[in-house]
């Protein structure tokens, strides 16, 4: 699973929406050569599929991170739980809602491997040791994806002793932020980060790699910077779909919109595309309607 947050089907409009005019090959060969946007999708070829996958969950009011990602990684209706879109961090119940259906969780359950592609920090396993203490700095709390792998147990992190190796994938792709934030790193080409992903990825049953500058970008409004990230992420992209087994199948899908419309700066009630590439593509992706079906759609295929 190829999950990027804030990336929702936008209109035709290159002066509010950077997918149509960013250089994004990559994502376009999923697309009959066409940028994604609202006109793409639904789309049907070979060995893919795309699909409009609502994020609003039939709860009113914005799509944010914290209720879709729950329901993305659990295939439980997070926002009806709760009863509203919540940002940033799970509560409580969201965690609770994570910690019973997490996606890891059930795949290692089965018996089979699981792993979470993103490089954490030597900061996040310190905290773990220290039994995961409530911190009062939001930016320290776990995301819903990182409190659905903690369900599945610590193996299924990676460290940054693997990112070195070429065996994890930081969350900036080319390292540019980690290198700034101060750690030893060499640059990496996208492309080579996706082949790398991609090896990873074959020696595993269910693989995720998460990444948020995109939703980040389009809170910042910033069209050039927003091009940026996307053509990182299409250079990312173009590694993975090289080197991934032909056998394997990736799901690329996001929790809500936001870099697709720049005239805002909060997210959108766009649909999102659930892209669906590799065997049974079509079957797995005509199966996806709104953001619950991705989970049931993935654990059907596993294994």
């Amino acid at each position: 699973m190829f999950f990027i947050d804030g990336l929702g089907l936008g209109d035709d409009d290159p002066d509010r929406n950077p997918l149509m005019t960013a250089a994004m090959p990559a994502f376009r060969s999923l697309l009959g050569g066409r940028p994604l946007w609202r006109g793409a999708v639904p789309f049907r070829g070979a060995d893919v599929a795309a699909v409009p996958t609502d994020a609003c969950l039939g709860v009113p009011g914005l799509p944010q991170s914290a209720t879709g990602q729950t329901t993305i990684f659990t295939g439980r209706n997070g926002a009806q739980a709760i009863g509203r879109h919540l940002n940033a961090y799970p509560t409580p119940s969201l965690k609770a809602i994570l910690n019973e259906h997490s996606i890891f969780k059930r795949v290692v359950e089965r018996g089979l491997s699981a792993t979470f592609l993103n490089a954490f920090r030597p900061e996040f396993f310190a905290w773990v040791a220290a039994g995961q203490p409530q911190h009062p700095d939001r930016r320290y709390r776990p995301s819903a994806s990182t409190v659905a792998a903690l369900a599945a147990g610590l193996q299924v992190f990676r460290d940054f002793d693997q990112l070195r190796r070429g065996e994890a994938v930081g969350f900036d792709i080319d390292h540019h932020l980690l290198r700034e934030l101060g750690y030893d790193l060499d640059p990496v080409d996208p492309a080579e980060a996706g082949r790398r992903a991609a090896r990873v990825a074959a020696q595993h049953h269910f693989t995720l790699y998460e990444h948020f500058l995109t939703d980040k970008a389009g809170h910042a409004q910033d069209m050039a910077e927003a091009r940026r990230v996307l053509e990182r992420l299409d250079g990312f992209l173009a590694g993975l779909l090289e080197a991934l087994p032909p056998d394997h199948l990736l799901v690329i899908t996001s929790d809500h919109g936001n870099i697709e419309e720049l005239s805002v700066k909060q997210h959108t009630t766009n649909p999102v595309a659930t892209i669906v590439r590799g065997p049974g593509a079509a079957d797995v992706a005509g199966r996806i309607r709104s953001l619950e079906d991705i989970a049931p759609a993935i654990l059907d295929v596993v294994g």
